[in-house]
């Protein structure tokens, strides 16, 4: 993707979008936990991501997103870094558990 024309831009916006997403669900278990830390702000992407969900709206059918590629992209960003949080939160509430 990245010898495509602006891909490396596109390639460094998606690495952005994954460590917010990572320092969001961190935190957000942090504070699961009881520890203070302050109340992360959600990610734009994520923000659009659980509107689109939550109103049931198909992603990208009638020009929902100019770039549709690209949002999907960012909607795969999302995707694995949320399983990402879940196997790790099930892991730990094994662990607990045992």
């Amino acid at each position: 993707m990245e010898t495509r024309r602006g891909g490396r831009t596109v390639a460094g916006k998606l690495k952005e979008l994954e460590n917010a997403l990572i320092e969001y669900y961190g935190a957000m278990n942090m504070l699961q936990e009881g520890l203070n830390t302050p109340i992360p702000e959600k990610p734009v992407a994520l923000e659009k991501y659980e509107q689109c969900l939550a109103l049931e709206l198909p992603l990208v059918a009638g020009g929902l997103q100019d770039q549709p590629h690209i949002w999907l992209l960012e909607v795969g960003v999302i995707k694995n870094v949320q399983t990402i949080q879940a196997l790790s939160t099930s892991g730990e509430s094994d662990a607990k558990s045992s």
